[in-house]
C-alpha cells in the first residue's frame, strides 16, 4: 500500500516533520502536565482525530485547487 505508515516513515519524517512535533509535544504537555496518562493521551488523540478527520480531508481537498 502506498500510504502505509511504515516504521522507517517515521523515522525519516519524525525530525524534519513540525507537524509531528507539535503532536508528540500535545501528547508529552497532556502527560506531564494536565496529569494524564500515557494510555488516555494517545485515546485522546485518536478521538481528536477521528472528530476532526472531515474537516481535514476538506482542508486536502482545497489546498488541491
Amino acid at each position: 500500500m502506498a500510504n502505509e505508515i511504515t516504521p522507517k516513515l517515521v523515522a525519516d519524517i519524525t525530525d524534519k516533520s513540525f507537524g509531528i512535533q507539535l503532536i508528540v509535544t500535545g501528547l508529552a504537555h497532556l502527560v506531564e502536565e494536565e496529569g494524564y496518562t500515557p494510555h488516555e493521551a494517545l485515546s485522546i488523540a485518536r478521538y481528536t482525530g477521528n472528530n476532526c478527520f472531515h474537516a481535514l480531508a476538506e482542508l486536502k481537498k482545497e489546498a488541491k485547487k
